[in-house]
């Protein structure tokens, strides 16, 4: 049976990351709410299209339409696969529409994990981030700091902080993750499917604890 997991957490708690390194490792496919949105236009699904009717105009993509989109990228994937979705669901009213939709494909949402970081360890994360305005290149003061302080290896300009990632900027986020997410933790807690990590490690180990939250 197609198995889905619900990565939950706050911005800079490292759901893509984690997301990505297990799907990296061939074990499972991971579901970007951006990258399907953008593969599916890319590929002019009929959800692709309607999609792109909204992006066109600078509005949000309705629920309706994300749910089509997941509806394609579930009628394609393996009947054994494993998906990691990160970005979707944001509230209870989507996870509510996750739920029919996924048994429609004969799937089950099989747990919500979440993963939990300080927001100490979330400020120190994002703000930390540095970014070439220039070439693009990403940077962190911390983790991947640039040979030289302040310039980009790529091409030697100087580097910049994103208005995102400046600290009244992520409090801003952080109180609308509270606000607007934070209930559909305990949403998923009602269920019985959610499954708490400590995600403010290293990498491989927030990969390795996620692991054991999927095959608890």
């Amino acid at each position: 049976m197609m198995k889905i997991f619900v990565f939950l957490g706050a911005p800079g708690a490292g759901k893509g990351t984690v997301a990505s390194r297990i799907a990296e490792q061939g074990d499972a496919l991971h579901v970007s709410t951006g990258a399907m949105l953008r593969e599916a236009v890319k590929n002019g699904t009929p959800a692709g299209l309607a999609a792109k009717s909204y992006m066109d105009k600078g509005a949000l993509v309705p629920d309706p339409v994300l749910l089509d989109m997941i509806g394609e990228l579930l009628a394609d994937a393996p009947a054994d696969a494993e998906l990691l979705f990160d970005g979707f669901p944001r509230n209870e009213t989507q996870a509510e529409q996750l739920e029919a939709l996924v048994r429609k494909h004969g799937a089950t949402v099989a747990r919500a994990i979440c993963l939990d970081v300080p927001e100490t360890v979330v400020l120190r994360r994002l703000g930390g981030r540095r970014v070439c305005p220039v070439c693009g290149m990403v940077f962190h003061v911390e983790t991947l700091p640039p040979k030289q302080a302040g310039v980009c290896d790529g091409c030697g300009n100087p580097l910049a902080i994103r208005d995102d990632d400046k600290p009244e900027t992520i409090k801003r986020r952080l109180e609308v993750y509270a606000a607007k997410t934070e209930p559909l933790i305990a949403w998923y807690e009602k269920t019985g499917k959610l499954r708490h990590v400590d995600a403010s490690g290293e990498v491989d180990a927030s990969v390795a604890l996620v692991r054991d939250a999927m095959a608890d």
